[in-house]
């Protein structure tokens, strides 16, 4: 193919659409499965999690017996992809080893046996190589097997269990049993002696085997527990798997049968009893019970759900069983003939339960539980109630007593999330599990308490009225289940400078996939129900805000150097300073506390300080035994004694009796000046002279020493000084405080009309012993680094070259030199999305900390160094180039430290960058002394007001530029409402006319905010015309009268709620009709003139904004709505004027209007919008466009347009490109398709064409394949996104250019994929903000801090390194019933090429978790279909890249390299098309084949670094 086919077709959508990358945003919070074990070791106490395909491991850390006010927690420890949706859990501990092991199932029938290998953790030191190679996950994978079994799938009809997978283990851990298909068991031995190795060549498990039974729908099964005495006979007999199954007249049953493991057979409940094998009579070890005392119980509760077996009595050599019913709790035990019946007030399901236990202390503890007076378990039903039921067993006081349970009893303890998994922890704390809330770490209190809160609107009313006995330490977020959500913009619109008009709405709808938004959603169900908000970036709590204009820089300063709290804000302006105190609250000018915290900031005067000139720095020293403050001004440095705030000391470059030297030259005034708390300092005069001070205290009173002067070749433009904590020097001073005061090695420098940065040397020979090797006078030149594409690194004088940057850059030259400069430690966060391991307490301290350069550049981005000390001579070098703009103003860097600097675990610093969108710069990864990367994150700082401004008196939201910013920590301003304030960072920022102060949230990728709705809710759109949040919610407490119920069917009640897009306060309601449910709700804008002509292109005034509701009756009797309507809503936002009919005044007022209503034969289930001001709507199985018309009288009616689409069975979807007022205009040139696509209950996806001229909708093309869609997408005019049922993505390519009409009317798939969970919906969108230079991501040159930490960093010429370009196409969002956001990205040829062969390596190289293959993970599986995926990559795997160690690395980039694949230029026809050969595309010779092309040589581990850190940075 020539270069100028591919040039013709360069601006075609579909070029970036060859493949797709999927990777999840945020993971799934749906716990399925929960067990308590010992993971990390014997006599720890870790609850595992399984949430989808992830392993969650918590560390339970009970409360501390010297702070009884510390409560317990539950962090998380480590993370694990599993490769299959986890079905089942638990824990075996085998005798020869020192930690439980984690069994674990798939959905697809495969097992793995893994526990926690400790020698992964420590490789970096441990191991070589070799051993290092491949192993990234610190788990060891015992066993690695599949329970399924053809010959049983085929014999059973393929039926699957209804119940799904059910799994049990025996209680002596002799077998494991799973009911996968209806009238089978499957048996896997276990093998009681596995130390952990294989040298005697047995493993843990035996082989499996498969026996039928006759129980068709089993509901659930458990194996009975054996008697724990010696003398008892309950270990002689074989396991006994007891089952709760339903018979096919809806009675439900109990019945147990044996499982022989030496035939491997399934002993059933009516075989004849065995004879004993020895003449001492004893029975053998393949005994049954007697038939009098197998258990067996029919015709239980019908509305039971579970089994749980009991701890055996003293005179029975088996346990008994629990039946959970929904009328009543039934214990039974048919060998001692005891049936004991508790019934349950109500008529509710039981979810969850656990037996109440404390963590094995010793060997007896399990015989002291069996032998115990009482047995206690936890359950929680289908409302979030937790009940403790207590078995009263015959035991005396003495001991004495057969053990028989003689009473049932139960006690509702409280409400809490409706739990799907209950764990008890010890010490009264419990883990409770949801699939439909938060799940939650519980106390259990002695006494009952009262609420401290009324009841939830609409919420479940508490059985305790108004106590409970349960407490809430933590939650941990869960969005799941995600029935629906809207995108809700950010920012600005470019053209109207914020304003809220119609044209601006339309304006921001049609370009919504370029603006970075928030995302707002439906999760939960009954009483979890929320609207859950999900935005990318760090959200600021404002606490107050003072008007202050033209402030220009702030620092704070704390009134004793020991004191953890900040005393002053020093804020300077032109020819001023200011300082703001805190002070207790009272009269005079105070910037209040918005939350009350008794204390606001007052201005006040500090004597020492010159208030008259503008100031260049302030902050806190400690000189020996002085605590000293410091202020540095254009004509002198100040210092100040803390405790009387007095001057002590100062120094003039106007006095130079001190400088022999340089008498004869006159200093000028300082520009820039920078210092530590060690007493250096550094100052910038005129003319680029450099003057290096001590203040030394050895004397009486400190004074102020010059160290040195230098001059250099230009004006300095910015200095930093800060000390790196990696490397601890003799100087250094350690307080009785704990805080460390350290000395700086290097001063890092800037200059004007230069593009480069220096490092300069500020300490002696005699000063560190890392400078023996290498002679740096005191500010000589240690390290130029030239931050030009085109430049290199040295450190020699030689070496150093000018960059003419005025012909590189033209007049924008003065925008491309260092700005700010930041030399900083950073500690790394613990973040649950990209951390492997976090807040692991046994990690290495410094496992978690780089030492960093930044810097920031006029013209708004922010480039990245590492820096390091390297081979013996301890020569400086930097290494791990990154760069990323952040906006389009200047930036200033500021440190930020949250108030935990005393505690070493909690320890955090970031660094804020200023300007147009400040962000937050942090350090995730390399946590936990595992080998994961250390690597640079970046979260945008979302700083909104209310702008008043607007000319049309619309309220908005405009976005602030930040100009000067300074970390301010003050327990007395913040306790209030922040009682965690000492792990979080609070600052003050100020633009050009105000002044705030807040507290930033947690420094994480994704934040969540959580507003309660205490009902289900369905459907969700976000109206920005009205600044609402339209929620459609079904309300299980509606009144039901007598026109809500139809024989025994009553009415959910539907409703649709307006809450305020700020303040979430409720605005109006709408309940619908009884039987009458919400299935779409749409923010649309349509064309509401009287006289609307398609065919001209109208302005976009004419278009409206409306809020569109489809609904269905669903009668009980109807098996498919035959009634719906379209309801027409109109809401504005309350700043409108409005006319008032009765006296005509105007009014302000804010209002929800019903405009009109469309009746429909048949649901309502999807609306799009359309072109022209129009929708389309699905009504059952057709497919119609609406317009709405408005009468004289200005009333409206919305009707149908033509003729609609008839020929699907139920169109559930529909969806097109078309935002609202876009317009297709027929002009004189050739009209535009309207197109749309509609997804069909069974008949995959087909696509449509509205005819304007015919008013008609023709099906063009369609999927011959039979999909059951639950979610579709356009992502451009030809390719189209969906999603099936079985979990499953596809990709459909309309080919508008074949020549046979065959093809043309069909839609060829050319992508399939597992996921393995249900999306709910897909939208075009982003949760990030967009690159200033589109969606080319090659302009970053490097990644960050991939070296081994044992190796030395490699200097880098730039102008060397060649980049992989990486270019997406479409960003797609998608949701999901687990509680994952994710995001699909359309890929062009090569970067798919590339990526496809990094997956290919890493799936050969890392080794999985469980040995489960990925392949066979993401296969398409529909039914009995199985086939490869293809056309989509695994993003989240290729992002564990970035965790590698460097062995792992480099043997992926080997494989990559002799695969060769990557090289592959495809346009569009070559990888997903069948007549274009792969060896042809690599062999075609395009203009990119030069030599500086990357296509021309091989892969480097920086390349490939560089192109899977760019792509991340896109969700």
């Amino acid at each position: 193919m020539s270069a100028s086919m591919i040039t013709n077709n360069a601006n075609d959508p579909s070029l970036n659409e060859i493949g797709h990358y999927v990777v999840t945003s945020h993971p799934p919070g749906s716990v399925l499965s929960a067990v308590r074990c010992s993971f990390f070791g014997d006599g720890s106490v870790d609850v595992a999690i399984a949430k989808s395909n992830r392993l969650e491991i918590r560390q339970y850390r009970p409360s501390s017996g010297d702070d009884s006010s510390s409560d317990p927690t539950l962090p998380l420890v480590l993370t694990l992809p599993i490769h299959g949706r986890i079905t089942s859990l638990f824990s075996i501990r085998f005798p020869a080893l020192s930690r439980d092991c984690l069994f674990f199932t798939t959905e697809r029938g495969e097992y793995a046996l893994i526990s926690y290998d400790d020698h992964v953790t420590n490789s970096n030191t441990e191991m070589d190589g070799s051993d290092v190679v491949g192993r990234h996950y610190p788990v060891k994978t015992h066993v690695t097997g599949s329970f399924t079994n053809y010959a049983v799938s085929i014999f059973s009809g393929g039926s699957q269990s209804e119940c799904g997978p059910l799994v049990a283990l025996d209680e002596r851990k002799r077998c494991i049993a799973l009911h996968m298909y209806d009238g089978w068991v499957t048996i896997l031995p276990i093998h009681s002696g596995y130390d952990g190795t294989m040298s005697k060549r047995a493993g843990p498990f035996g082989d499996v085997f498969h026996a039928r039974i006759e129980e068709k729908t089993v509901l659930s099964m458990d194996f009975l527990q054996t008697n724990k005495s010696s003398s008892g006979k309950g270990k002689f007999y074989i396991p006994q798997l007891t089952l709760l199954h339903q018979d096919v007249r809806g009675f439900q049953h109990v019945i147990t049968h044996g499982v022989d493991l030496s035939k491997k057979c399934l002993v059933l409940h009516s075989s004849p009893e065995n004879a004993p094998s020895s003449a001492e009579g004893k029975p053998s070890a393949t005994t049954m019970p007697p038939p009098l005392e197998r258990l067996k119980k029919t015709r239980i509760d019908g509305g039971s759900a579970a089994i749980l077996s009991v701890p055996a009595s003293r005179t029975s050599p088996l346990g008994g069983v629990l039946i959970l019913g929904q009328r009543q709790i039934t214990y039974h035990h048919t060998g001692e003939g005891i049936t004991r019946t508790l019934p349950v007030g109500g008529d509710f399901l039981l979810y969850s339960y656990c037996i109440v236990n404390e963590p094995a202390g010793d060997e007896n503890e399990d015989e002291r539980q069996w032998q115990a007076a009482q047995l206690k378990y936890l359950l929680g039903d289908e409302m979030g109630r937790i009940h403790v039921l207590t078995l009263l067993r015959n035991v005396a006081s003495d001991g004495k007593g057969d053990g028989c349970v003689t009473t049932l009893l139960m006690e509702t303890l409280g409400t809490a999330s409706s739990s799907s998994a209950l764990v008890y922890l010890g010490h009264g704390c419990v883990f409770v599990g949801s699939q439909f809330g938060d799940s939650q770490l519980l106390k259990i209190l002695d006494a009952p308490v009262p609420l401290s809160a009324g009841m939830e609107s609409g919420g479940e009313k508490n059985p305790l009225e108004e106590t409970t006995y349960l407490s809430v330490l933590e939650e941990y977020t869960n969005l799941g289940p995600i029935v629906d959500f809207d995108l809700r913009p950010c920012g600005d619109d470019p053209v109207s400078g914020g304003g809220r008009t119609d044209a601006t709405i339309n304006r921001r709808m049609r370009n919504n996939q370029h603006h970075q938004s928030v995302l707002v959603t439906c999760s939960g169900v009954g009483k979890d129900g929320s609207v859950r908000l999900v935005r990318n970036g760090v959200g600021m709590r404002e606490y107050a805000e003072v008007e202050m204009p033209g402030i220009k820089g702030m620092w704070s300063l704390r009134r004793k150097f020991s004191d953890d709290d900040d005393m002053f804000l020093v804020q300077s302006f032109v020819r001023e300073t200011r300082i703001l105190g805190v002070q207790s609250s009272g009269s005079g000018d105070e910037m209040e506390d918005g939350e009350g915290g008794g204390a606001a900031l007052a201005e006040v005067t500090i004597p020492g300080f010159d208030s008259s000139k503008s100031t260049l720095f302030a902050g806190n020293m400690m000189v020996g035994r002085f605590d000293l403050m410091l202020q540095v001004v254009h004509d002198g440095i100040r210092v100040v004694d803390s405790k009387s705030l007095e001057l002590i000391s100062e120094w003039s470059p106007f006095s130079v009796s001190d400088d022999n030297s340089d008498a004869d030259e006159p200093l000028g005034l300082i520009t820039v000046a920078s210092a530590n708390e060690s007493g250096q300092i550094v100052v910038a005069l005129h003319g680029g002279i450099l003057i290096y001070f001590l203040v030394e205290g050895g004397g009486s009173s400190p004074t102020i020493c010059k160290v040195k002067r230098t001059t250099l070749d230009r004006e300095i433009s910015c200095i930093d000084l800060n000390p790196f904590e990696a490397i601890k020097y003799d100087n250094d001073m350690d307080l009785d405080e704990g805080r460390v005061v350290r000395r700086s090695e290097l001063v890092a420098v800037g200059l004007w009309d230069d593009f480069s940065v220096r490092l300069l040397c500020l300490c002696d020979n005699a000063e560190t012993a890392s400078s023996r090797n290498q002679r740096y006078p005191i500010l000589d030149q240690v390290l130029h680094i030239n931050l030009g594409v085109g430049s290199a690194v040295s450190g020699e004088k030689s070496a150093i070259h000018e960059v003419d940057t005025d012909a590189e850059n033209g007049d924008s030259s003065q925008h491309m030199m260092a700005r700010s400069l930041c030399l900083v430690s950073l500690h790394s966060h613990s973040t649950n999305n990209n951390s492997l391991i976090t807040n692991k307490g046994v990690s290495p301290p410094m496992a978690n900390k780089a030492d960093i350069l930044l810097i920031g550049i006029g013209d708004g981005k922010l480039i990245s160094f590492a820096v390091a000390q390297t081979g013996l001579s301890r020569n400086w070098s930097v290494h791990s180039r990154k760069e990323v703009s952040l906006g389009t103003h200047g930036i200033l860097l500021m440190r930020l430290r949250n108030g935990a600097h005393l505690n070493p675990e909690v320890n955090s610093t970031c660094v804020l960058a200023t300007g147009d969108r400040p962000t937050v710069v942090y350090l995730t990864g390399g946590n936990g002394g595992c080998s994961t990367n250390p690597k640079l994150c970046y979260s945008t700082i979302s700083l909104t007001v209310e702008d008043d401004e607007v000319e049309d008196g619309q309220a908005s939201h405009r976005s602030i530029t930040v100009n000067a910013a300074s970390s301010f920590r003050s327990s007395q301003l913040f306790s209030s409402a922040n009682t965690n304030s000492g792990s979080n960072y609070s600052l003050c920022v100020s633009d050009e006319n105000t002044l705030r102060m807040g507290v930033i949230d947690d420094v994480q990728k994704l934040h969540v905010s959580s507003y309660r709705l205490g009902m289900t809710p369905r459907r969700i759109a976000y109206h920005e015309a009205g600044r609402v949040y339209c929620v459609g919610c079904i309300d299980g407490d509606a009144a039901g009268g007598s026109g809500n119920q139809i024989g025994a069917e009553i009415n959910m009640g539907n409703c649709v709620r307006f809450f305020d897009d700020s303040s979430f306060e409720e605005i109006n309601r709408i309940d619908l009709e009884p039987f009458e449910t919400i299935l779409s709700l749409v923010s649309v804008s349509l064309c509401a003139t009287s006289q609307r002509t398609p065919q001209r292109q109208d302005d976009s005034s004419d278009y409206k904004p409306y809020i569109l509701i489809g609904t269905a009756y669903a009668y009980p009797d109807e098996d498919e709505p035959t009634q719906g309507r379209v309801l027409v809503v109109e809401c504005n936002s309350g700043h409108a004027q409005l006319k008032s009919e009765d006296d005509g005044r105007d009014e302000n007022t804010r209002h929800v209007r019903h405009i009109t209503q469309m009746p429909t034969r048949g649901g309502v289930y999807s609306i799009c919008r359309f072109y022209n001001g129009t929708v389309l709507i699905t009504v059952n199985s057709k497919t119609h466009l609406c317009q709405l018309s408005i009468d004289n009288d200005q009333n409206g009616e919305l009707k149908f347009v033509g003729a609609g689409h008839h020929g699907h069975m139920l169109s559930l979807f529909v969806s097109s490109l078309a935002h609202s007022g876009d317009i297709v205009s027929s002009g004189s040139g050739r009209q535009a398709k309207q197109l749309a696509i509609v997804g069909d209950l069974m008949r995959s996806i087909s696509l449509v064409e509205y005819m304007p001229k015919h008013n008609v909708i023709e099906e063009l093309a369609r999927d011959y394949n039979a999909n059951f869609c639950t979610a579709i997408e356009m992502l451009t005019s030809v390719i189209f996104l969906g999603s099936e049922g079985f979990n499953n993505l596809f990709i459909l390519r309309h080919n508008v250019n074949a020549s046979s009409e065959e093809a043309r009317v069909r839609l060829d798939t050319v992508g399939e994929y597992h996921l393995g969970e249900m999306p709910n919906k897909f939208m075009g969108g982003s949760l990030i903000m967009p690159n200033q230079q589109g969606y080319s991501l090659g302009d970053s040159s490097g990644s960050f801090i991939k070296e081994d930490v044992n190796s030395s960093p490699v200097k880098v010429s730039y102008d060397q390194q060649r980049k992989v370009e990486v270019r997406v196409g479409s960003q797609t969002l998608f949701a999901t019933v687990d509680g994952t956001i994710g995001s699909i990205l359309g890929l062009n040829g090569p970067t798919f090429a590339l990526l496809a062969t990094l997956q290919r390596a890493m799936n050969s190289v890392v080794k999985s978790v469980g040995g489960l293959s990925h392949d066979e993970y993401r296969a398409f599986r529909a039914e009995r279909q199985i086939r490869p995926s293809r056309g989509f990559i695994d993003g989240d795997m290729i992002e564990t890249f970035l965790d590698l160690n460097r062995p792992t690395m480099e043997k992926v980039v080997k494989f990559m390299n002799d695969d060769g694949r990557w090289r592959i230029r495809d346009n569009g026809l070559g990888l997903n098309g069948q007549n274009y050969h792969e060896q042809a595309l690599m062999d075609a010779r395009l203009d990119d084949d030069a030599p500086s092309s990357p296509y021309s040589s091989s892969l480097t581990v920086e390349m490939v670094l560089s192109a899977v850190e760019e792509i991340s940075m896109m969700h």
